[in-house]
């Protein structure tokens, strides 16, 4: 090979890696964001995983938070079931209204059963299947439409839930152990079967 075929040659190949170096680097590029991608969906899936595993079985609601309420005596109570992807929930809130006659007090209800998921941003998504509420213009309990569907920001650690929807309301659960039936119910459903007085008895272990 001559010194110009040396050239062209050296010429031609400077050319080809050239062109290709540029597409290396965007297919090395695509590679970087596609690893990026996954390693999100992993985080979120090992997340959604987790909670789905950790959160099955009750949790006791302890503490209630509306930050568009003004209330001050309101006392929350509830109990929540998470198993085989339906949910059996129940919350009931004892508020005070003061007004021009005194003081009113009243229960707010709201109970039912609803099929969840973890959704990919780890929110725990509800759709309800049978739903109950008094939360209407006149205060009695009435069946809602199945269907309903809701969704909470969760947060899920150290056996302490907290969910949290859209309008900032917050709920907070704490899990607890798998109840066992009171000795004190035995013994008034041994008395029923016999027939002996149903006394008030003062060994409630409920």
């Amino acid at each position: 090979m001559n010194a110009t075929q040396l050239v062209l040659w050296t010429g031609l190949l400077s050319t080809a890696f050239g062109s290709a170096l540029p597409q290396e680097q965007k297919q090395e590029q695509k590679e970087e964001k596609k690893k990026s991608r996954n390693a999100v969906t992993r985080f979120f899936e090992e997340e959604g995983e987790r909670l789905t595993k950790e959160i099955d079985g009750t949790w006791t609601l302890f503490d209630y938070t509306d930050p568009s309420s003004q209330a001050v005596d309101d006392v929350a109570s509830g109990f929540a079931t998470f198993h085989d992807g339906f949910l059996t929930l129940t919350l009931a809130m004892d508020a005070v209204d003061r007004g021009f006659l005194g003081l009113s007090v009243y229960t707010l209800l709201d109970s039912g059963v609803y099929r969840y998921r973890v959704d990919e941003q780890a929110n725990l998504q509800l759709d309800s299947v049978m739903t109950f509420t008094n939360q209407n213009d006149d205060g009695e309990v009435k069946r809602d439409p199945p269907g309903l569907v809701l969704e909470y920001l969760m947060r899920l650690e150290d056996g302490l839930l907290e969910l949290r929807n859209p309008d900032g309301v917050l709920f907070s659960f704490r899990k607890i152990a798998a109840g066992e039936f009171p000795d004190s119910a035995i013994r008034k459903l041994d008395r029923r079967r016999s027939g002996t007085p149903q006394w008030p008895v003062d060994d409630d272990d409920h």
